[in-house]
Parts: C-alpha cells; structure tokens; sequence
C-alpha cells in the first residue's frame, strides 16, 4: 500500500497580509488562515483615516477583546460582532478602526504554529517575581516578544534578539532601548523571562506575542 503523505507547512498557511474595503456591516474575510482551528493573533488598521487606532484580537483572549498597539491602554471589550473562522474572520459592525464604509484596511494575521508564532497569557503574580519563566510552544528559541498588560495602563514592552536581555523598547513610544533588562536570563526554546519587578508590576494580566527567531544565520540556510 501507499503510506501516508507527509504535510508541508508554509508561509501561506501561517501569515496573511489582506487588504479589505469597510462596508458597515456584515463582512467575512477569507484569507486562509485557520484561526478557529489553530489560533493566532488578528491586526487591523484603517489605511485612509490616520485617527484611527491599530487594534489587535487574538484567539486566545476572544475576538472581541481589543488591545491598541499604539496606545498604554488595558484590554477594552468591543461590541464588533467579529468571530474567527477556519479560513479568516468575519465581522458586522462600523467602527472606523475596522470596518467603516468606503475605508481602506489592510489586516496581518499569524497563525499559532511552532517555529512561528504563539499567543500566551500569563499573571506577573503576587508576591512579585523580579524574573517569571513562561512558557511558550514555538519549539524554538523566540526573536521577538511583545507583551502587554491587560488590566492596567502600562507599556507595551518589547524583546527582540538584536537589543537582547539586557534592555527593552517600548511599542507604543519613540523611546530608543530602556533598561533595566527585558529578563535576567536569555530566552529558551521552552520559555522566556520577564522582569515584572522592573515593568508591569505585581498581579497584572498579561499576553504575549511570541515570535520565533527569525532569519537564520547558517550559510546553507533556506528558510524564512
């Protein structure tokens, strides 16, 4: 007999750049990315109106559950009627940060996948831990991780392999690299650090966008 044909994952079953039209109402955006089945994190932002805000839901917290990259706000719960399908999302509202008649968006979405990317959520505890360990699925050591706290008024803290433990960046600023460091112990193919004692602070709600490490160095390398 035939044995089983191995599957292949690519870029296109894990990421998705797709540019919409707003009609103020009911839409359904197909862009093949299995958010109900896998999980994954959805960023929209309206490409006509500068007023408007990049919102960001993800799977693991519900597709109505906005944070705003660009702002220190916590999670704010919205009425978008969106939902997350197994080939893209789909939504009936008007807000003119998603879906305002006549508006021009462009959408990014990463599939939950190991070596790619995965959503986490974690509390900073209480009593604090200067430095927590928490655990990720990528399978890998991460690149880029950007966390944010969503109960509270706090930055959006940012590692990324090139600024390293040592120091952090601050999405929604224009601040350069801030210490003290993003964690005291660099970040492993089973979990990261976060210095809560030094950023968010004590028994905050938090997620992560974990993102694996990026281009690799070896000379015979092929891929992304």
């Amino acid at each position: 007999g035939v044995g089983a044909v191995a599957t292949k994952t690519y870029v296109d079953d894990v990421f998705s750049t797709y540019l919409y039209k707003g009609n103020s109402g009911s839409q359904t955006i197909n862009n093949s990315i299995d958010f109900s089945g896998e999980g994954g994190l959805l960023w929209l932002k309206n490409r006509d109106d500068s007023s408007t805000q990049n919102i960001l839901t993800d799977t693991v917290r519900g597709a109505n559950e906005v944070l705003y990259s660009d702002a220190s706000n916590g999670e704010a719960s919205s009425n978008m009627n969106q939902s997350f399908n197994s080939n893209g999302w789909s939504m009936n509202c008007s807000f003119g940060d998603m879906n305002q008649n006549n508006k021009n968006y462009t959408s990014w979405s990463f599939r939950k996948a190991p070596g790619f990317f995965d959503v986490v959520t974690f509390n900073t505890g209480s009593p604090l831990s200067s430095n927590q360990r928490i655990a990720h699925s990528l399978g890998c050591v991460p690149g880029l991780i950007i966390t944010k706290s969503l109960d509270s008024t706090e930055h959006w803290y940012v590692y990324h392999r090139e600024t390293g433990k040592e120091g952090f960046l601050k999405l929604n600023e224009t601040n350069a690299v801030d210490n003290p460091g993003f964690t005291v112990w660099d970040p492993t193919a089973t979990d990261f650090g976060f210095n809560a004692a030094e950023m968010t602070g004590a028994n905050k709600d938090t997620v992560a966008y974990v993102f694996a490490g990026g281009e690799s160095t070896a000379a015979t390398a092929r891929s992304v």
